[in-house]
C-alpha cells in the first residue's frame, strides 16, 4: 500500500516529473480510437458549418474580408497589406499575428476564406490531442482523459470562436495546451515550438506563455526555462504592442476600451494598482462573476480545485474584463474567451488530480476508487449542460443553421467577371468573397475603386436603403455603368457601360406563384392583391414577413406598403415607413407585370416583445400613409379585421415560441360553455361566454371569452365593460376598454357583418375582496357621451347589461 501512495504522490507532483514515455505502451486502444473518431468528426462537421455559412453570406467584411486581404497579400509579397479597414494599410495596425505567414502558403495551393475555415476547424480539432495526453500523464487513465477531449470539443467558447468565421487567435487553444503538455512531461524543444506558434496568434497570446514561464519557475523550478520563457514571451509582447502596433497604426487603436483607467499605458498601469474602486466598478459593469461561472460551468466548476492553473489564464481574463467593450464579455458567443478555455480545461485535470490525491491521504482507498467516477459524472453534465445551453451543435442553444438558396448561387457568374486587378468596393457579406486582391473597400466607401459590387435585396448596411438607391443612381450618372446585374445582384464599373440593368435582375421578386400557406386574399382598391404571407424568424434570430402580391391592372404609378408591428392595444411597435420593403426601390409596382406573383419583403427586425399582431396597407406617395393617400380595401376572402377606415387588413397576431420562432396565434375554435342570447342595439348580438374558472382567488383574475357576432356594420367604436357585482349589487371590480380577441385590439368598426368575434378579456380582482358569491356583467357604451346600448333577448338585465357567469371568490 505504501508504494501505491508513493507512486500517485509522484504522479501529481509536476516538480519531478517521472522520466517515463508520457504515453501508455499500447498503442492502439479503444479510447484513443473513440479520440480519433471525435477528433475526425468535430473536424467535418465544423468545416461543413463554417463552409455553408460562408456560402450563405453569411461572414462579413469584418474580420474575414480583412483576413483574407491580408494573408492573399502576404502570399503575394505585400506582407499583411490590407486596404479593408478604413484608415488602414496592414493588418499589423490592428493585429500582430505572425502565424498568418505560414498560413499564407496555403493560398499557394488554394486561396480564398474555405480553406481558411478548414483548416481552422481541423487545429482546432486537434486541441483534444494534447488535452487527452496531459489528462493521460496526470491521472493515468484513457478514459478520464477522452472525457476531457470529449469536453473540450463539447466547450460552447471554443465551438463559437470556431463558427464565428476565421481569426488567427481561435488556433491559439490547441497550441497553448500542446505547448502545455510538453512543458509539464519536460520537453522544452517541443514547448518553445508550440509556445512560440501560440504567441504569433495574437499580440496578447504572448502573456498567456509568460504566465506558462511563472509556473515553470515558481511550481515546476526549472529555473532557467522559466525566466527564458519570461524574458522572450515578455518583451515579444511588448514589442507587438508598444512599437510595432504603434508604428503601423500611429497608436494602439484597443486602447480606447481601457481610456477610463488613464491615457497613457503608464497611467493605466497606476490606475489599476492605486484606484481598485474603478477596477471593481469595471468588473461589476461586465458581470465578472457570471463571465467565470460560464467558464467554468462546461468543467463542472472542477477547475476551482486548482487555482494555480487558473491563474495562468489572468492576462487573457483581465484584457476582457477590464475592457470597456460589451462584446468583449460575452464567453459564448464570440472569440475573446477562447484563450482562457484551456486553462479552464488544464485547471479540471489538475482538480481531479488534486481531489484525488486529497483522498488518498484522507479517505479510505475503497472511498477513493469513487472519486474518478464521480468527478467524471459531475464534469460530463456541466459539459452537456452547457453544449444545450449555449453550444453550436444541432439543436443546442446556438444553433444556426444555414441554407444556401439559389440566390447565393446566383452570385458566382457575377463575382466570376470581376477582375482580378480590379479594385473593387463590395457591401459587407459580399467583401469576403472578392477580398483575394490588392485593394478592396467596404461599400460604400470608393476612394480609388473602379468596381462596385451590390445585393439590393436585403439590408444596404451601413446605409439605409433609400441611400443604397441614391448612390447607384448618382454612379450611373457620373461615368459608371451595369457591367453585369442578375437575381438582385449588381456589378457596375466605370467606364463604356448600359446604364440599366437587365431584367434578369428583377428575378429577385418575380416568383412563383406560392403554395399558400395563409388562405386570404385581399384586394387593395381594385389594384393590387395580397396573395399570401409568411412569417419567418432569420438565422440571426430576426423577424421577417414575406408578402406575395400580384397585379389586378396595370399601373402607370408606384405604390408604397405600409407592414406593421401593433402590440395588443394596437400600438405601432414597428412599421415599414422607415425601413422599406427593397422590392419598392428597385422593383416598384409601375414595373409589374399584369398577373405576375411579386415577393415584397421586410428588412430583418428585432423586437422588443414576444407577440405582435401583423398589418398591412397600401399608400401613395411618401408621406401618403399620413397624409390619407391610403387605398381602402375592397375585398377580402375570407374575413378579415378592417381597421382605421378599412385601409389596413388585421392578418393575424403571433407569438415566439421557446425556440425564439414566430407562431401563429390560432382562433378560439371552441364553442362557448354557455349559450346567450343577447342583442346590443340592431348591430351586435353576444351568443355564448367561456369562463374557464368560476372559482378565483381574491388577487387573482378572471378570464373569461364573449362570443359575438355583428348583424350589420358598427356604425361607433362602442367600449366594453365587465363588472364584478356582490350580492348586494355593489361593484367591487370593473374593466372597461375596447373589445380584444386573441390577436389583439379589435374595435367594433373593424368587424364584418356575419363573421364570429371571439373576445378575450380579463378581469383583476382586488386581493381585499371577500369571499363569496359574484354576479359577472357586460354591458357596452359609447364613451363619448357614457350612454349604453340598450340588450334585447333572454339573458338582458336592466335593459343594458347581460349576466354572464356566477363567479365564486375563494
Amino acid at each position: 500500500m505504501g508504494q501505491s501512495f508513493k507512486a500517485i504522490g509522484q504522479l501529481h507532483n509536476d516538480a519531478a516529473p517521472a522520466k517515463v514515455t508520457p504515453g501508455l505502451q499500447r498503442r492502439f486502444t479503444l479510447p484513443r480510437l473513440l479520440l480519433a473518431l471525435a477528433v475526425l468528426l468535430y473536424a467535418g462537421y465544423f468545416s461543413y458549418l463554417t463552409l455553408v455559412r460562408y456560402a450563405a453570406f453569411e461572414a462579413r467584411a469584418f474580420d474575414m474580408g480583412n483576413l483574407d486581404q491580408a494573408i492573399w497579400n502576404t502570399a503575394h509579397g505585400q506582407w499583411f497589406h490590407l486596404t479593408n479597414e478604413p484608415g488602414t494599410v496592414n493588418r499589423l495596425s490592428l493585429h500582430v499575428e505572425p502565424i498568418l505567414i505560414p498560413i499564407s502558403w496555403l493560398y499557394w495551393i488554394y486561396s480564398g476564406p474555405p480553406i481558411l475555415l478548414i483548416l481552422q476547424a481541423c487545429v482546432v480539432a486537434l486541441g483534444a490531442w494534447p488535452l487527452f495526453a496531459l489528462a493521460r500523464f496526470k491521472l493515468k487513465s484513457e478514459w478520464l482523459a477522452l472525457l476531457f477531449s470529449f469536453v473540450f470539443l463539447l466547450n460552447p467558447s471554443i465551438q463559437a470562436a470556431n463558427w464565428l468565421e476565421f481569426h488567427p487567435l481561435t488556433l491559439a487553444p490547441t497550441l497553448l495546451m500542446a505547448a502545455f503538455f510538453f512543458l509539464v512531461t519536460d520537453r522544452p524543444g517541443w514547448f518553445a515550438f508550440f509556445a512560440l506558434l501560440a504567441a504569433s496568434c495574437k499580440e496578447e497570446m504572448a502573456l498567456l506563455v509568460f504566465m506558462m514561464g511563472l509556473y515553470a519557475f515558481f511550481v515546476l523550478r526549472r529555473r532557467k526555462l522559466g525566466l527564458l520563457t519570461m524574458v522572450l514571451s515578455l518583451s515579444w509582447a511588448l514589442l507587438a504592442v508598444l512599437v510595432i502596433q504603434n508604428t503601423f497604426a500611429d497608436g494602439n487603436i484597443h486602447w480606447g476600451r481601457y481610456s477610463y483607467l488613464g491615457a497613457t499605458p503608464l497611467q493605466k498601469v497606476i490606475t489599476l494598482v492605486s484606484r481598485p474602486a474603478i477596477v471593481l466598478a469595471q468588473l461589476r459593469a461586465a458581470n465578472a462573476l457570471q463571465y467565470l461561472g460560464w467558464l467554468l460551468l462546461p468543467i463542472g466548476f472542477v477547475a476551482l480545485c486548482a487555482p494555480e492553473i487558473l491563474l495562468l489564464a489572468l492576462p487573457s481574463l483581465a484584457i476582457n474584463l477590464l475592457a470597456d467593450f460589451s462584446p468583449m464579455h460575452q464567453v459564448n458567443e464570440l472569440i475573446y474567451a477562447a484563450p482562457i478555455v484551456p486553462f479552464v480545461l488544464i485547471g479540471g485535470i489538475y482538480g481531479v488530480a488534486h481531489i484525488a490525491s486529497y483522498g488518498l491521504h484522507h479517505w479510505d482507498i475503497r472511498h477513493t476508487r469513487t472519486v474518478y467516477p464521480l468527478l467524471g459524472t459531475v464534469i460530463i453534465s456541466g459539459a452537456l449542460f452547457a453544449q444545450h445551453q449555449f453550444g453550436y451543435l444541432p439543436d443546442s442553444g446556438n444553433a444556426r443553421p444555414f441554407t444556401v438558396t439559389e440566390h447565393h448561387r446566383r452570385a458566382a457568374a457575377i463575382i466570376a467577371q470581376i477582375p482580378p486587378d480590379a479594385k473593387v468596393s463590395a457591401q459587407d457579406r459580399l467583401n469576403p468573397h472578392v477580398s483575394g486582391r490588392q485593394t478592396l473597400y467596404i461599400f460604400p466607401r470608393l476612394d480609388d475603386a473602379d468596381t462596385v459590387f451590390l445585393d439590393v435585396t436585403n439590408s444596404a448596411w451601413p446605409q439605409h436603403p433609400n441611400d443604397l438607391r441614391k448612390t447607384v443612381d448618382d454612379l450611373l450618372a457620373t461615368g459608371w455603368g451595369v457591367a453585369a446585374a442578375d437575381d438582385g445582384y449588381l456589378l457596375l464599373r466605370k467606364g463604356d457601360f448600359p446604364k440599366a440593368w437587365p431584367p434578369t435582375f428583377d428575378t429577385a421578386w418575380r416568383k412563383a406563384k406560392p403554395a399558400l400557406v395563409n388562405s386570404h386574399q385581399i384586394d387593395f382598391a381594385d389594384t393590387l392583391r395580397l396573395l399570401d404571407y409568411q412569417v419567418e424568424t432569420d438565422s440571426h434570430g430576426e423577424l421577417v414577413t414575406q408578402l406575395y402580391w400580384t397585379a389586378l391592372k396595370p399601373l402607370d404609378h408606384d405604390l408604397r406598403f405600409y407592414i406593421a408591428y401593433l402590440d395588443p392595444e394596437g400600438k405601432n411597435l414597428q412599421d415599414s415607413q422607415f425601413y422599406p420593403p427593397v422590392a419598392s426601390l428597385w422593383y416598384p409596382t409601375s414595373k409589374w407585370p399584369l398577373g405576375a406573383t411579386v415577393l415584397v419583403q421586410t428588412l430583418p427586425w428585432t423586437l422588443t416583445t414576444d407577440r405582435f399582431t401583423l398589418a398591412v396597407g397600401l399608400y401613395e406617395g411618401e408621406n401618403g400613409w399620413q397624409n390619407g393617400q391610403r387605398l381602402p380595401v375592397t375585398k377580402v376572402e375570407p374575413a378579415l379585421p378592417l381597421l382605421e377606415n378599412r385601409t389596413i387588413a388585421r392578418l393575424g397576431g403571433y407569438v415566439q415560441t421557446t425556440q425564439k420562432q414566430w407562431q401563429a396565434l390560432p382562433p378560439v375554435s371552441a364553442p362557448p360553455a354557455q349559450a346567450l342570447d343577447a342583442k346590443f342595439g340592431e348591430q351586435l348580438v353576444l351568443q355564448g361566454v367561456t369562463v374557464p374558472e368560476l372559482k378565483v382567488k381574491a388577487g387573482n383574475k378572471v378570464v373569461f371569452n364573449l362570443y359575438w357576432q355583428a348583424l350589420q356594420p358598427p356604425d361607433f367604436d362602442y367600449a366594453i365593460f365587465a363588472h364584478l357585482l356582490d350580492a348586494s349589487g355593489n361593484k367591487v371590480a370593473q374593466l372597461d376598454g375596447q373589445p380584444h380577441d386573441g390577436s389583439g385590439l379589435l374595435p367594433f368598426t373593424a368587424w364584418t357583418p356575419g363573421q364570429s368575434v371571439v373576445e378575450s378579456e380579463q378581469l383583476s380582482l382586488p386581493k381585499t375582496v371577500v369571499a363569496g358569491e359574484y354576479q359577472l356583467i357586460v354591458g357596452l357604451y359609447n364613451w363619448q357621451d357614457g350612454k349604453r346600448l340598450p340588450v334585447t333577448g333572454a339573458n338582458a338585465q336592466a335593459g343594458d347589461v347581460v349576466t354572464v357567469a356566477q363567479i365564486q371568490v375563494k
